[in-house]
């Protein structure tokens, strides 16, 4: 069995990691004992492309599920990251400062970008989508993607 769910698009390939909790602005959670690690999903950083820069907030910063947790600027733009859970940021991946592509090369394991002791987990799972849900609301996406594309 694949660890992923996959939907093609011309020529991407579009992957949700199975046992993952998604947030519906792009970010995925990997939930452990004592942390959850985010990252981008793979949908954003082939939509947006290349990833040069990434601007994240502070080691120790508290933040709230749906609030601005940083930007990813792309060669095609620049996008807020909504934070999927609420918490206290407890490690930012030391790989995203000198190498932010690592998103686009691996999004679900090397690309994580924050490691975030958990809050409110169990009110914020609220809101986040397990990846057959997730997986249905990418594939919408894609399909809005392709209607601007090709009309």
């Amino acid at each position: 069995m694949s660890e992923f769910l996959e939907a093609t698009f011309d020529k991407f390939i579009f992957r949700v990691k199975e046992e993952y909790l998604y947030h519906p602005d792009e970010l995925w959670v990997d939930i452990q004992e004592s942390y959850a690690t985010v990252g981008l999903t793979d949908f954003l950083q082939k939509t947006k492309g290349d990833i040069i820069f990434l601007e994240t907030i502070g080691l120790g910063t508290i933040i709230k599920q749906g609030e601005e947790i940083g930007k990813i600027e792309t060669i095609k733009a620049v996008e807020t990251l909504i934070s999927p859970v609420s918490g206290k940021v407890v490690e930012i991946n030391p790989e995203m400062e000198e190498n932010p592509y690592i998103i686009n090369e691996d999004p679900y394991k090397a690309g994580w970008i924050y490691r975030i002791e958990p809050a409110n987990l169990e009110s914020d799972k609220a809101v986040l989508l397990n990846a057959a849900e997730y997986f249905e609301l990418m594939k919408q996406k894609v399909s809005r993607e392709a209607k601007k594309l090709y009309g």
